[in-house]
């Protein structure tokens, strides 16, 4: 599940962003799966159960080896869909290796051509990181023990600047009935089973210390019956149907891609400067009707910096979302905004206690006056994260509808420490649950220590 909506503008190289999801391979312009060949494009990171395919997913990713395509003559696709072709048949067919590309004849356009393979070299970067998959209970969207979503945190490097960045994240899940985790070169159609309801060629019965021919059901097949108890001399029967969807396995579930922006850093913030960015993920709706996604949020919900960091808050949305969808303001319609938490009224003992700012149990907003604060932020951000600027839309002002679907108030320097903790105030009732986030400010380490002393 990916956290952010379609699209973010990426500010500058340099800083560090987090990029949400559960056990995904992401590349900018190609994907990387568990299961999967590598294909071609600029790969992030990979996560996975097992490592031990760690270096061979570093070696063979297009960062560091080349790698080519099979180039068809020009909209081949479209013109056999023109055709009436089914573009999943096995009548129209992409060759992905050499071998294969250079020994492929097509039809197009009333004559036979041959596709040619195209090396496009290597990205000529360091290797994807590989890392084990983070914990995560199954059915609760990628949250792990800490309660937020499994999360990689990525540093946009120097070199990247482009108006139509792509990312674009999967997940596979594979059986543990599976030998080597799927990646037998054995385990192919091969061992399909002949019809519905009959087992298939992997073996499950050796791996419980039975033969592959049993009498007990242990067959990896559709909701397989099977004895888990041998009782000799018995009439009793104890059968358990284990409810097994043989199509779900060793297959890709989720296919999210995202649009965004990675501009230049801006000429007056310095190089060594860190910029974190604070966007808004989740879409109009109650829990059920977003599923599998999730309802509004601030991404991240806690976000960690020190003083002298730079914050950038943007958010995106639609007009586009399901009519009957709840939500407050106009139907169809994403809008969010930021807005400072009143005081704690009853002040709790522990660390940070005494620098916060906002009671995260209370639902109204802090009284705006000349002396409000907010990371230090001057009065004019403060009013633009309440009601937005720029272009308006003629609607009503109290729920937001008046303001567009997209908000970026640029990169701000955080000047003071502390926690500060806010809300959205349209999407705060029962039908949207509870958009609130939280910003803790350290000091830097050298201050803090000087402070101490």
């Amino acid at each position: 599940v990916v956290s952010t909506q379609s699209t973010g503008e990426l500010t500058a190289p340099g800083r560090t962003t987090t990029v949400r999801g559960g056990a995904t391979s992401v590349r900018r312009n190609g994907i990387t799966t568990p299961t999967g060949t590598p294909l071609t494009g600029g790969t992030l990171w990979c996560s996975q159960n097992d490592v031990k395919r760690c270096d061979y997913y570093k070696a063979e990713s297009q960062n560091v080896k080349n790698k080519g395509y099979c180039k068809y003559p020009d909209n081949y696709l479209q013109f056999k869909e023109a055709q009436g072709h089914n573009l999943n048949d096995n009548n129209v067919r992409i060759m992905n290796n050499k071998e294969d590309c250079e020994k492929h004849w097509v039809e197009h356009g009333g004559e036979m051509v041959k596709p040619v393979w195209v090396e496009k070299g290597s990205w000529n970067m360091p290797p994807p990181d590989c890392l084990p998959s983070a914990w995560s209970r199954d059915n609760h969207h990628g949250n792990t023990y800490d309660g937020f979503m499994n999360n990689y945190n990525w540093t946009v490097p120097d070199n990247v600047l482009h108006k139509n960045c792509v990312l674009r994240l999967r997940y596979n899940i594979t059986a543990g009935e599976l030998p080597d985790g799927g990646f037998d070169p054995a385990i192919n159609a091969s061992l399909n089973a002949e019809k519905d309801d009959a087992p298939t060629g992997i073996d499950v019965a050796t791996m419980h210390g039975l033969p592959k021919d049993n009498d007990r059901g242990y067959y990896f097949q559709q909701d397989a019956v099977v004895k888990v108890f041998d009782i000799p001399n018995s009439n009793v029967k104890l059968d358990l149907e284990v409810t097994l969807n043989t199509n779900q396995f060793g297959r890709t579930f989720e296919d999210r891609t995202h649009v965004f922006e990675i501009r230049k850093r801006p000429d007056d913030i310095s190089k060594s400067a860190k910029i974190h960015n604070l966007n808004v993920r989740g879409k109009r709706g109650n829990i059920v009707q977003t599923y599998p996604g999730v309802e509004y949020d601030y991404q991240p919900n806690r976000l960690e910096l020190e003083k002298g960091d730079y914050i950038h808050i943007q958010w995106t949305g639609a007009d586009s979302n399901p009519g009957n969808n709840a939500g407050q303001g106009r139907a169809r319609t994403d809008r969010n905004n930021i807005v400072p938490l009143r005081e704690i009224t009853y002040p709790k003992e522990g660390a940070w206690e005494d620098e916060a700012h906002g009671c995260f149990a209370c639902n109204y907003p802090e009284v705006f006056t000349n002396s409000t604060n907010m990371l230090g932020f001057n009065r004019d951000d403060l009013m633009a994260l309440a009601y937005h600027s720029g272009k308006h839309y003629f609607g009503d002002v109290d729920e937001l509808d008046d303001t567009g679907t997209h908000f970026d108030l640029g990169p701000r320097m955080v000047k003071e420490a502390g926690i500060w903790r806010f809300l959205c105030t349209r999407n705060n009732n029962f039908t949207n649950r509870s958009q609130k986030g939280e910003i803790r400010v350290k000091e830097k380490k050298g201050e803090q220590q000087t402070k101490k002393e």
